[in-house]
């Protein structure tokens, strides 16, 4: 909340030597970062800046976005609606490359055939998308990864009371961060730690990815039509695999 509060600076206090930006540009869940969730009247208060200095909000959902927070959008947890708002990756469903940008219609910057281009509107990547979407609202797919997300983040933060160096476990849906740390009283990022659970991951068949500015988070982003069974075993390995590391130190 502290960078709210300097954003809030920058941009109201008459002498701050910052120009009033086109726009605020943000995560609502943070990927790379290391799956850093804001707190409770984060994005709201964000919003209503961006309000009231008649300044874009733009919300990059190109990883939080089509319900992998459980959600359709994440910014939809606090109930924000951005002016923009950025998705891509999981758009296409089975991994077809497609990408769009959501806009209010009074924004609307294009005259017709404006947009052209040679790998834009790609009929068949637009058609799996498309095709996503229905099958996401035909089998309520964005309860089934709130249901998961809750039930997994329950686990590891069950785990990590047991546990010596999960530092934080936080997410929402299924966008699920473990920060590993050398000890809970100093928290510094255990960089080779995660590592090593990754490359033992895979050994073992389960594939994580690191985030964080320390490479020390643990990032776990399945599929959102994951059964039960198969997330539970996955988290079954994933915390043996931390025990193992954490023994062998």
């Amino acid at each position: 909340m502290r960078c709210l509060t300097y954003l809030e600076h920058l941009i109201e206090y008459p002498y701050s030597g910052v120009s009033k930006p086109a726009a605020i540009i943000v995560e609502p869940v943070q990927g790379e970062g290391g799956v850093v969730v804001p707190p409770p009247g984060f994005l709201k208060r964000l919003e209503r800046l961006a309000r009231e200095n008649n300044v874009l909000l733009i919300a990059d959902e190109i990883q939080s976005g089509m319900g992998r927070t459980g959600t359709w959008f994440a910014c939809e947890h606090e109930g924000v609606t951005p002016d923009i708002i950025t998705v891509a990756k999981s758009l296409g469903g089975l991994g077809l490359p497609l990408a769009a940008i959501i806009y209010r219609r009074d924004l609307e910057p294009w005259t017709p055939g404006g947009h052209i281009g040679t790998f834009r509107g790609n009929v068949v990547a637009m058609a799996a998308g498309a095709a996503a979407i229905e099958f996401a609202e035909k089998t309520n797919l964005i309860e089934h990864v709130k249901r998961l997300g809750e039930e997994a983040l329950k686990y590891l933060k069950d785990f990590a009371g047991e546990s010596k160096t999960v530092g934080d476990v936080r997410g929402k849906g299924l966008m699920i961060g473990i920060e590993l740390v050398e000890d809970k009283d100093s928290k510094k990022p255990a960089t080779e730690m995660a590592k090593k659970v990754q490359l033992r991951c895979f050994k073992k068949g389960v594939l994580v990815w690191k985030a964080g500015a320390y490479s020390n988070v643990v990032r776990l982003l399945p599929p959102l039509v994951i059964t039960k069974d198969l997330l539970d075993k996955g988290l079954s390995i994933l915390t043996e695999t931390i025990k193992e590391v954490e023994s062998s130190r």
